[in-house]
């Protein structure tokens, strides 16, 4: 008896030793087959433009074709799932945006279907943009220290608006309001667009929206920029101050996009995706287009985009617990 389970042990041994080369070769040889980048989003959008280009140029580096497959829904968590469940070999790739991996699960009364700090792994930041609070031209406020001085003058008075209920932008005033000890009243809006409209025509004074939304009405002088969520200010608009600037220090808000695969994905594909990912990025033409969408490239490490997931999450799922935020 012993004599066998000695000789069963052995050859399986053997088995998995002989197994080893033949996945290092596997690993080695990626890819090997195209590979898919999933969307959540609707065709046409902006983050999607931006994954189509760097996919074309992304082909090229890994001499395979990148397909990109849209999956919206469910406040773009349908496509985290898909990518969650896939094998996790290399080929299938997540956007991995602050809606599917922070907010949106965050808000979730029901299940999602996964887990966004377990089931998915990062691979790399493409760009962040920071939250910016800007000024309808038809108010007379032309400083983020009037806000403050209007806000504590008139307390549940003032009113900001927001691209949607749960969005960064939401988030963003809530955290403004408990970072600068202010009352003020959160206006929702079903996107950036329709709340555009309202600022400019003076009927909202306020708005937190991303960067790039307001690069052409500040321009135009629609628009007044009072602070950035960052901590420096934007080669897009260097004019417009940083709220630490502005004298609220640690205020931090910023919106950004990536790749994510599912997790177990080898190290070895993760990091060849990883580099491919930062050459891609380096390519002049591409990084040129990309700054036409407002999207300035920051590449990163693996570990880097995990620890800024994780650094969201805690401080979003903290403001969302804090000013008793649920989903609608």
């Amino acid at each position: 008896m012993l004599k066998n389970l000695k000789t069963a042990a052995a050859a399986l041994l053997a088995a998995v030793l002989g197994a080893a080369p033949a996945l290092a070769g596997a690993q080695a040889a990626y890819p090997n087959r195209p590979i898919t980048w999933v969307v959540p989003y609707a065709a046409g959008g902006a983050t999607d433009i931006a994954v189509r280009l760097i996919a074309r140029r992304l082909s090229e580096e890994l001499g395979q074709q990148v397909v990109v497959n849209n999956k919206p829904g469910a406040g773009t968590m349908i496509g985290a799932q898909y990518v969650a469940r896939a094998p996790a070999d290399g080929y299938t790739l997540l956007t991995a945006v602050v809606a599917n991996l922070v907010t949106g699960p965050l808000l979730a009364t029901t299940p999602i279907g996964y887990d966004p700090l377990k089931d998915l792994e990062p691979v790399t930041l493409i760009s962040a943009n920071p939250l910016m609070l800007v000024a309808a031209k038809k108010s007379d406020i032309r400083s983020f220290a009037d806000v403050i001085r209007r806000a504590k003058e008139k307390p549940g008075q003032m009113a900001i608006a927001s691209y949607g209920h749960g969005t960064p932008s939401h988030l963003a005033i809530e955290l403004l309001k408990s970072s600068a000890g202010i009352d003020v009243i959160h206006v929702p809006y079903n996107g950036s667009a329709p709340a555009m409209v309202d600022v400019m025509g003076g009927r909202v004074p306020l708005m937190m929206d991303i960067l790039p939304s307001h690069l052409k009405t500040m321009e135009s002088g629609d628009v007044v920029g009072l602070a950035l969520g960052q901590k420096m200010r934007s080669p897009l608009a260097p004019q417009v101050p940083t709220f630490l600037e502005s004298g609220l220090a640690g205020f931090e808000a910023t919106t950004w996009f990536g790749v994510a695969a599912p997790a177990g994905t080898p190290r070895e594909i993760v990091d060849r995706l990883n580099l491919a990912m930062r050459r891609t990025l380096a390519d002049g033409p591409l990084q040129q287009a990309l700054l036409v969408q407002g999207m300035t490239p920051q590449p990163t490490s693996p570990q880097e985009f995990g620890a800024m997931i994780r650094t969201d999450h805690a401080k979003w799922g903290a403001v969302i617990k804090s000013a008793n935020i649920t989903a609608k």
